[in-house]
């Protein structure tokens, strides 16, 4: 599946289009559903001589060029800081922004799951410019000036310590993936910290091409912007041999790690139950008392397309009771729930909690309801692209996230819009019974409180042992 590109002898070529689809509409052409999804022509595809795989989105009445480097974070070593991250996407919004500033380019940067997404919206004419400029950007060999001036404008930006929000939910997050502690945060301390070295290794990482993925939206098609193509391949390349792979979603997925893995969530291994048997401890971290903050969450398998729509499905009944996050990584999705304590009975306040998600979980909910809460969620889908320009790249980013194979992003938002408009009730229910009834449904639940005070912690004692060892244990 894999493939070694020996680039320092080969032969720069034109970008070459590899395949094209053109998938029909899906589930009807439903007025409905037709706004929920962009009418997206075929997508071309090619695979730059430098390893980059590109997906340019032709429009003719597009108003601007929207240009989207989808660079991933999840496997690297040099990458698995937060801190390293940040001064990174930092760089790339000075860099890009200061050679950007007098063409009407508006830069931007966005966190994703597992990587960092690099966004320039041009008008037409500045097209092959901006391409060029990004060439300029991505391929500089070692950047340490730049990468300075980022941490000095990172450091403006932290906090002297995090909120006891943050702590607590990259705390969870953390336990959950199995990733070491800290790593989902970015401190003060650490960025101060970090080498020149580190900074210079993570960069080489990041922007590596045979490891990235551009989409363009543009109302003329790639075949057009061939010599600005050509140039971004031979000035952004890759140091040394690497396995290059031929696809995006295989460069954009990172594999969960062993903590966050199928067999982890089936077998236990991850958690135990709360407030039932197995029971996992409530984790106590240390810190400043204030508002306490009680989080609890698990990893939840999502391997099909099936299985992401009614996550999201699933999230979008459930806040209406509950404050619920949902991230998705692929083939696992994150489930955290954020509770505010009760400062005179916080116990009472975690059991409320626990006890509303096992309700949810066993409640079947109406067709309609279900068919609702799709129209909302959907519909804030599409406020967000008004606002956002009608950037097809932002919704092709998200497509990636929920399709399979490179083929099927095309209609990944379509066939989302009709699984969540179209849900079948006894399947949800089943669902949420295995993975979010946390008294009686799959074990591999974690749960933690911060800024909690003395008197606070005897009382939740009452309902669970607590685990006070004052740092985020080992991944199992």
């Amino acid at each position: 599946m894999l493939l070694l590109a020996a680039l320092s002898c080969k032969r720069q070529l034109a970008p070459k289009v590899e395949e094209v689809w053109d998938e029909p509409p899906t589930v009807g052409q439903s007025e409905a559903l037709a706004s929920l999804a962009p009418p997206w022509p075929a997508p071309t595809r090619a695979v730059l001589d430098s390893g980059l795989v590109t997906f340019w989105l032709h429009e003719p009445a597009a108003p601007v060029t929207h240009l989207r480097v989808l660079l991933p974070v999840g496997d690297e070593p040099a990458l698995r800081s937060a801190s390293v991250v940040a001064v990174l996407q930092t760089h790339l919004a000075i860099a890009l922004g200061s050679r950007t500033r007098n063409r009407g380019v508006v830069v931007q940067t966005h966190a994703a799951p597992d990587r960092v997404e690099l966004v320039a919206h041009a008008p037409i004419e500045e097209t092959a410019r901006t391409l060029e400029l990004l060439a300029g950007v991505l391929g500089a060999r070692s950047p340490a000036a730049g990468l300075e001036t980022a941490r000095a404008e990172v450091l403006t930006t932290i906090a002297s310590r995090p909120s006891t929000d943050e702590l607590a939910i990259s705390t969870l997050v953390e336990q959950l993936l199995g990733r070491d502690p800290g790593s989902q945060r970015t401190e003060r301390s650490e960025v101060e910290a970090l080498s020149r070295d580190a900074l210079l290794e993570g960069w080489e990482a990041l922007v590596d091409p045979r490891r990235a993925v551009l989409v363009v939206h543009a109302s003329d098609d790639a075949a057009a912007h061939r010599p600005a193509l050509r140039q971004l391949a031979e000035r952004w390349r890759g140091l040394g041999r690497r396995p290059v792979p031929p696809s995006a979603l295989a460069r954009l997925r990172a594999a969960p790690p062993p903590a966050a893995s199928s067999t982890a969530a089936t077998s236990g291994a991850a958690g135990g139950r709360l407030l039932a048997t197995p029971a996992s401890p409530l984790h106590v971290l240390p810190g400043q008392e204030g508002k306490a903050v009680l989080v609890f969450g698990r990893v939840v398998p999502t391997p099909t397309p099936q299985d992401r729509s009614l996550a999201r499905l699933a999230q979008r009944v459930l806040q209406e009771e509950l404050d619920v996050r949902l991230q998705i990584h692929g083939d696992v999705a994150l489930f955290v729930v954020r509770v505010s304590l009760s400062g005179r009975e916080p116990e009472r306040s975690a059991t409320e909690a626990v006890d509303a998600l096992t309700s949810l979980a066993a409640t079947r909910q109406p067709q309609q309801r279900l068919f609702q809460a799709a129209q909302l969620w959907l519909g804030a889908r599409v406020v967000q692209a008004s606002l956002d320009g009608e950037d097809w790249t932002a919704l092709w980013s998200e497509a990636l996230d929920l399709a399979d194979r490179d083929e099927d992003v095309a209609g990944a938002l379509a066939h989302d819009a009709g699984s969540m408009l179209e849900p079948d009730a006894d399947a949800l229910q089943a669902w949420l019974q295995r993975w979010l009834d946390p008294r009686g449904g799959e074990p591999g639940w974690r749960w933690l409180v911060a800024g909690a005070s003395d008197r606070e912690l005897r009382r939740l004692t009452r309902i669970t042992p607590l685990d006070e060892s004052g740092s985020t244990p080992p991944p199992p």
